[in-house]
């Protein structure tokens, strides 16, 4: 039942059927029963990055220490990403940039050869 709400609740805002059936496929592996067992996976590991298992203790403090102790940057594996997402990611910012600044240099060095010649022409 609280499947299904969180479902249809969540997925009636979807316009996207992709999306829906991701959400769909999200709340059928998180709300399982499978869920209240010691070391439940709730993002399975990877060879290059461990997994994330839910605390075993119910209680208030338990679950706060777990909390504090996840990482303060959340893995791309936690979000369903190839490990190396994060660098692929920066690696394409970086030639992105790089060509931007080629770009304003070779606009600056226009920008000098006109100069340079209006300079010629007006001693001329």
């Amino acid at each position: 039942m609280i499947r299904t709400l969180v479902t249809e609740m969540y997925g009636g805002k979807i316009d996207d059927e992709a999306d829906f059936k991701q959400l769909a496929s999200l709340v059928e592996s998180f709300l399982t029963p499978t869920a209240f067992e010691d070391h439940f996976e709730i993002v399975k590991g990877t060879p290059g990055a461990k997994a994330l298992e839910l605390p075993s203790t119910s209680g208030w403090k338990g679950f706060m220490n777990w909390v504090n102790e996840l990482p303060e940057r959340e893995p791309p594996t936690y979000l369903g990403l190839p490990a190396n997402a994060e660098k692929l990611l920066l690696v394409g910012q970086a030639n992105e940039m790089c060509g931007n600044l080629k770009r304003v240099v070779d606009m600056l060095d226009e920008g000098e050869a006109v100069m340079a010649e209006a300079d010629v022409e007006t001693v001329a």
